[in-house]
């Protein structure tokens, strides 16, 4: 069968963040403009290659193409199936999207991600939209083309959603995957070409992976604990040893692990560690991690094998803040973890909510000082906010009715301004745009974090990606617009 993969462009960025199964979480220059290569595409990529289907794999970011290329581009190529990611603040766009590429080539459509597994019928009223896949969608997608392709019973597939007449039909759920292990490596063939931009990395020929899937933590304004069932499931060390060693023998020197929380197994990030060593791999790396699950001892090992930044949950410099929204983390532990980063040299990144439950005014103000105290390498600052699958969505819905389906809250104002924050906290939508803009100009136009950064650059390649992401943010925070058109 032959089956269309493609990463959408958006009307909004060039650069939107859709690479996890569960769809996109950012996009524009908030992150600096930060690229990522569509790793769930390739990942199910690869499941349709090895079941002998024919691929025709777009990332339409990658190739800077619009909306109108890729409609020429759909309707040369003649895919019998078209399937994109989505989730809630793409979806309204991405349904569109859909609908437009089927008038111009008669394929069928299909998506997954995040916005459909938890509104599955709400999603199949979108004209542009013939087929969900809920949860994890590589098996499900294989056994859903597997029967189209030999005109079997495909109704029958569990984990799948459909349209029969003017009735919508919601299959049982698929079985998650037991073990992470069965999936093969991401063909990487399909994005060879391309070169992601991102500031955080510091080589070039970089890429993503996945070694794990599920976090730990119950936090109420993340749907990825419900998306994966509540589950924790990891690949073993030396299956990651393995990609590792085909994505070095490709030519990369650096990767990005996506993992919600790569170091929620202790022992296995110490495996992986001493794995990479032992094999002399000479790889550097970045990953997530939650604060509590790494000391001192942990990150000297971590940077011994190659890690040079972690990226973490900070959320907010405030103890009553982190209760309200169940992070389970202490202000302390936080200014502990980073103590340690800066003791031994290791880079990282703050991810900073505003605008949280029993955000006012002032607690905005003592997380803004607190970021500048555990001074991290860089930070973004977002909008808290209500999606599906979330605990915070239900409470609001609960209060809201109109909220709907979220997708209101689209690519336009994703993260940049409030979003029935007033539900939760003394503050209006714009106060706590406003306060977004306002951390972001505290933090980085301060003389000494420029002098800072300044120092540390090392060669002219590090200097133009500071450089060109320092422009884009300066941008950001100057026009109070996160609009790269």
């Amino acid at each position: 069968m032959k089956v269309a993969l493609l990463n959408p462009p958006s009307i909004y960025a060039k650069n939107v963040v859709r690479d996890l199964i569960y769809g996109c979480w950012c996009k524009g220059k908030r992150i600096a403009s930060a690229q990522f290569p569509p790793l769930s595409l390739l990942y199910i990529a690869s499941v349709l290659e090895n079941e002998g289907h024919d691929i025709v794999f777009l990332d339409a970011q990658a190739e800077g193409k619009n909306l109108s290329d890729i409609e020429k581009m759909v309707a040369k190529k003649m895919p019998e199936i078209i399937i994109i990611p989505t989730s809630t603040m793409s979806f309204k766009e991405d349904a569109k999207t859909l609908e437009i590429l089927k008038n111009a080539s008669g394929a069928k459509t299909l998506v997954y991600g995040s916005h459909v597994t938890f509104l599955p019928k709400i999603s199949l009223e979108q004209n542009g939209i013939d087929y969900i896949v809920m949860r994890e969608p590589e098996f499900i997608i294989r056994d859903f083309i597997n029967a189209m392709s030999k005109d079997k019973d495909f109704e029958s597939v569990k984990g799948i959603g459909y349209k029969k007449g003017k009735k919508i039909v919601i299959n049982p759920p698929y079985p998650f995957i037991k073990n992470l292990d069965d999936l093969p490596f991401p063909n990487r063939k399909y994005i060879a070409k391309f070169v992601y931009f991102n500031p955080l990395v510091k080589k070039l020929r970089w890429t993503t992976a996945m070694t794990s899937r599920g976090c730990p933590g119950r936090c109420i304004f993340c749907s990825s604990p419900s998306f994966y069932g509540n589950l924790l499931r990891t690949r073993s060390a030396q299956n990651v040893i393995d990609e590792l060693m085909s994505i070095k023998d490709l030519g990369y020197e650096e990767v990005f692990f996506r993992d919600e929380t790569f170091t929620a197994n202790r022992k296995r990030v110490e495996d992986i560690c001493n794995l990479i060593i032992k094999n002399n791999l000479d790889l550097s790396w970045i990953c997530n991690a939650r604060i509590g699950t790494v000391d001192k001892k942990l990150l000297i090992l971590m940077k011994k094998a190659g890690c040079h930044l972690i990226k973490f949950g900070v959320e907010s410099g405030v103890q009553k803040i982190l209760d309200n929204i169940n992070k389970g983390i202490t202000v302390e532990m936080t200014r502990k973890t980073f103590k340690w980063a800066h003791e031994i040299g290791m880079e990282t990144h703050a991810h900073m909510m505003l605008g949280c439950v029993g955000e006012t005014k002032q607690s905005i103000e003592e997380t803004i000082k607190f970021v500048k105290q555990i001074d991290p390498t860089t930070v973004t600052f977002g909008a808290f906010t209500p999606y599906p699958g979330t605990k915070i969505f239900e409470m609001v819905s609960k209060s809201a009715p109109e909220i709907g389906d979220g997708s209101a809250c689209d690519l336009s104002k994703l993260h940049t301004s409030g979003f029935y924050n007033y539900i939760f906290c003394d503050l209006t939508e714009k106060e706590i745009g406003d306060a977004i803009f306002r951390a972001y100009r505290q933090f980085y136009l301060r003389p000494s974090y420029i002098i800072k950064r300044l120092a540390s650059i090392r060669s002219l390649t590090q200097f133009r990606r500071i450089l060109l992401a320092g422009l884009e943010i300066i941008s950001f925070t100057m026009t109070k617009g996160d609009n790269i058109e």
